[in-house]
């Protein structure tokens, strides 16, 4: 865990303020969702995630169409891989690259090689934000074994909005 040096006081209400550096750095937007953790005499907060690892079905979906894309298919939060065809890289998080690329908002669909991780390299590959409920939760990212693939944009188009859709109603 990295040190900050910095320390605040828990006020009458049981509340401390999270600084302005580290909310910045973390891209903590006010309203946004925390999840607290306990760890001993540790508390950790994280970002709150609507995209829930744990969905069979999600997981299935995503099998099914890599199957007929002839392509590997990632499903993102924004630090790490939530769903993948390619089981192994499930959880792993992203590179530091990609992840400043999501977060400095940068058009995602203009990048065509990018390490999805430290250790894995994609090509040939669209990205595609996730944006339930009008916010940034993730990305769906098809690496293509094949340049035939001009006739999917409608079911790229419909699969991205099925996750949106998906993820805003859990």
């Amino acid at each position: 865990m990295k040190t900050t040096g910095i320390t605040r006081r828990i006020d009458e209400l049981g509340r401390i303020v999270i600084p302005k550096e580290i909310r910045k750095n973390m891209h903590l937007k006010t309203g946004e969702l925390l999840e607290i953790f306990l760890e001993d005499e540790t508390i950790n907060l994280k970002k709150h995630s609507i995209i829930d690892k744990n969905q069979e079905f999600l997981q299935y979906y995503v099998e099914v169409l890599a199957n007929k894309l002839s392509a590997e298919i990632y499903i993102t939060t924004l630090s790490d891989i939530a769903f993948s065809s390619e089981e192994k890289i499930i959880g792993e998080k992203l590179s530091s690259k990609l992840e400043n690329l999501i977060t400095n908002n940068v058009n995602l669909s203009d990048i065509n090689l990018v390490n999805l991780t430290d250790d894995k390299k994609i090509d040939n590959s669209h990205i595609y934000s996730l944006r339930p409920n009008g916010d940034l939760s993730g990305l769906l990212i098809i690496s293509y074994n094949s340049n035939n693939h001009a006739n999917y944009d409608e079911l790229i188009k419909f699969t991205t909005s099925f996750f949106e859709k998906y993820f805003e109603n859990i």
